[in-house]
């Protein structure tokens, strides 16, 4: 605070001449009145110094007693988020919080100096100690963001729950509340004072960052509703994304293409479009095969003895369950399709719970379609399209066996004229 310059009296001591400290109210609230420029300069010094000595002091002796005690307690199998958060740096990050309240409790200490300018420094120091709190405790609190999602990462949910974008709202919350308390401080206001404000820009705030609130909204509900995960095989028509979820973050989900290209799609995106997501299908262990086989119908016709005979020296098995002369009251095209619902049923790769359907499509001359709809147990996508290229490998190589032959559209180069 601010005093009057104090005169010497008469027959005192050269010193009471320099210098007279008169108390206040309390321990840090005193005046110091001197007519010396020197003396007023070598107190400022002398108290900056002391309060820097102090307060490297006790930033050393309380980083290294807290490391100590937080190093010995990592290493305990009970205290992993301990171990994430050291390995952050949360507690480094913490210790500058002791000097700089120290600083901020003796800046009232240069306040008690009568010399204007020399005081006037006090007010300033405190506010920047508090704006070093503050910047202190928001570093930390970032740092033990990061460990917790370290440590969430360990668990077997994480892939299934991901907190990345709870985590981004947490990391914009705290950076709002630490700049309200900064302008607080700097302005020397209420923060209730900056929120009435901020409340009354809110429509114009909307405007502004309306996709980072559909965002903001659409990755609740996304985690929510566990609608999308990290490792997710999605398609969505009219954004060129058909691949894997490689990052789900609040704003944006990340897609890595099957050729290898990267889509950005605002998260919102997946709750006004429609997305198809193959979760289900590797939940159920169960991959479709959906595919038809279109024959000439002009080839489709009743088996004759020779027919027959070639059947059951080559496929006798599928079809021995055939009763005696139920054989000849088949087409060759009912024999194929019976034939391949006999072999696929017996195949090892097909899933025997689900459906399993060799059926004949709606068709018009000269084309028949026979369409093949099963379920195979193999997911993952190289060893499934293996897989089905053997079967139908093996549906299409048996067509000239049974009298059928696969419809070809004439090429109009090949056309007699």
């Amino acid at each position: 605070m601010l005093g009057e310059v104090g005169s010497p009296t008469m027959g005192g001591s050269m010193l009471d001449k320099a210098l007279r400290i008169e108390g206040g109210p309390d321990w840090h609230h005193f005046q110091v009145h001197t007519d010396s420029t020197f003396v007023a300069v070598l107190l400022v010094a002398a108290l900056l110094l002391a309060i820097l000595l102090a307060s490297a002091i006790c930033y050393y002796v309380t980083r290294s007693i807290m490391l100590m005690i937080v190093g010995r307690l990592a290493r305990q199998e009970r205290h992993k988020w301990l171990r994430a958060a050291k390995r952050h740096k949360v507690f480094h990050r913490l210790a500058p919080l002791v000097p700089a309240a120290i600083i901020y409790a003796a800046a009232p200490l240069i306040s008690g100096l009568t010399f204007p300018l020399i005081a006037s420094l006090g007010h300033p120091l405190a506010m920047l100690a508090a704006c070093y709190m503050v910047y202190t405790l928001l570093r930390a609190a970032l740092a033990f963001l990061g460990s917790v999602s370290e440590r969430y990462s360990h668990f077997p949910s994480s892939s299934a729950r991901p907190i990345k974008s709870f985590l981004q709202i947490a990391t914009i919350v705290l950076y709002v509340i630490a700049l309200i308390a900064v302008i607080s401080v700097l302005l020397e206001r209420s923060p209730a004072y900056f929120l009435t404000g901020l409340s009354a820009m809110t429509a114009l705030l909307i405007i502004i960052f309306r996709d980072s609130l559909l965002g903001f909204v659409a990755s609740i509900q996304l985690a929510a509703y566990d609608m999308l995960r990290v490792g997710d095989w999605i398609e969505v028509p009219g954004f060129v994304a058909d691949g894997t979820v490689i990052d789900i973050a609040l704003n944006t989900i990340k897609v890595r293409n099957f050729d290898n290209s990267i889509v950005m799609l605002p998260s919102y995106v997946l709750l006004t479009n429609s997305v198809k997501n193959w979760r289900g299908m590797t939940e159920s262990g169960g991959r479709r095969v959906k595919h038809a086989i279109h024959f000439d119908a002009d080839t489709v016709r009743f088996p004759d003895e020779a027919l027959l005979a070639r059947l059951h020296d080559d496929v006798n098995r599928p079809l021995a369950a055939l009763a005696p002369g139920d054989a000849r009251r088949r087409t060759n095209l009912g024999l194929y399709r019976l034939y391949l619902t006999a072999h696929f049923r017996d195949h090892p790769a097909v899933r025997h719970d689900m459906p399993l359907v060799i059926r004949q499509l709606q068709s018009s001359q000269p084309v028949v379609a026979l369409e093949i709809f099963l379920y195979l147990d193999e997911t993952r996508w190289e060893p499934y399209e293996n897989l089905q290229s053997d079967m139908l490998d093996h549906a299409y190589g048996l067509v000239p066996l049974f009298g059928l032959r696969c419809w070809q559209q004439e090429c109009p180069s090949s056309r007699q004229p």
